[in-house]
């Protein structure tokens, strides 16, 4: 059985009571679970087709404001719910229902949404500020009606067959366990494997620490074991099953690659020619623009254990260009 140790504390991995529990988590938390640029609209209002067509209705609706805006629809589910007859249906119905007349709606009530919720609102229109938008109608339009939705997964535990299932329409898939000590609990949070952005500390003059975004994303730092690292990457110039956020893709310009122990450094880098769907996965194959470059190696110090990438990263090939060691391009 899985648990956490906090000094004398065994946190012990148990299940959430129901599908209530978990959504209550997610609602009290989404700035924590998707980040501080969010606005979580705690709204079960569905999405028809055309009149007599079967409502489709989501748990929620996520709106975020990093880079370009995007919505996407909530899904909080139990991992006991079968990934087919109840996960995989819901989605179906999701990618029939969204279309441009079923769209119009979906504006409509969430403005209604932040009339009747004006700390959201108020929220809503500070993070606004960072954006090129005068107004929440415009921003609204841009991410509701120009664009495709995407689709995030919060769930209690993840299969492959689940990611098989949902692959075609690649959500984000968040996994929060729940752990119990006498009357404490604790949540633990298991976003996808690929990272939206990393951050970086800087010192000011007076001496305090502040955190900044990265503020563009041109490559992708995959982990790798020594086998399939000698055998896939340096043999046939690729990495494959890579789970990739699609609106990342054409950012990726470069892939390197973290050697696991016993080396635990960075040494090679290609340049990008493909990446193309993995198979049947929602996952994705990189193809590589000939042989990979060596690099100094970016080395991985004893007090750095927490920067070893366990799936893959987002960086920039400037920081790599100069990097000695992780702390250089994954400090945070």
């Amino acid at each position: 059985m899985a648990k956490i140790l906090i000094g004398e504390k065994e946190f012990f991995s148990i299940s959430f009571k129901d599908e209530a529990e978990l959504e209550k988590v997610v609602v009290e938390n989404y700035n924590k679970i998707f980040g501080s640029d969010t606005v979580y609209f705690d709204l079960k209002k569905g999405i028809r087709n055309k009149k007599g067509d079967l409502l489709t209705i989501p748990d929620g609706y996520l709106l975020r404001l990093s880079d370009e805006p995007t919505m996407s629809i909530i899904e909080n589910e139990l991992s006991i719910h079968d990934p087919v007859d109840h996960i995989g249906k819901h989605f179906l119905k999701y990618s029939s229902a969204l279309t441009e007349p079923s769209k119009y709606p979906v504006k409509k009530f969430l403005m209604e949404y932040l009339k009747e919720n004006q700390s959201i609102a108020k929220n809503l229109e500070q993070l606004m500020e960072k954006t090129r938008y005068k107004n929440v109608s415009d921003l609204l339009d841009a991410v509701i009606l120009d664009q495709d939705f995407g689709y995030i997964i919060v769930i209690d535990g993840k299969t492959d067959e689940l990611e098989r299932i949902v692959g075609p329409y690649a959500p984000e898939i968040i996994v929060i366990k729940k752990y119990q000590y006498n009357d404490e609990t604790l949540f633990q949070i298991e976003g996808s494997s690929d990272e939206e952005e990393i951050q970086i500390a800087r010192t000011t003059k007076e001496g305090k620490t502040q955190m900044r975004k990265l503020p563009e994303i041109d490559t992708l730092v995959c982990p790798a074991r020594e086998e399939g690292f000698n055998a896939v990457f340096l043999n046939e110039h690729r990495w494959f099953a890579v789970r990739i956020n699609p609106k990342r893709i054409q950012k990726i310009k470069y892939l390197a690659m973290y050697e696991k122990s016993p080396v635990a450094a960075i040494r090679y880098i290609g340049k990008v020619r493909e990446i193309k769907p993995y198979k049947n996965t929602g996952k994705y194959e990189i193809v590589l623009d000939g042989e990979p470059s060596k690099i100094k190696p970016i080395k991985l110090t004893k007090d750095e254990l927490n920067l070893v990438p366990q799936a893959p990263r987002y960086t920039m090939k400037s920081l790599i260009d100069k990097a000695n060691t992780l702390a250089d391009i994954f400090k945070v």
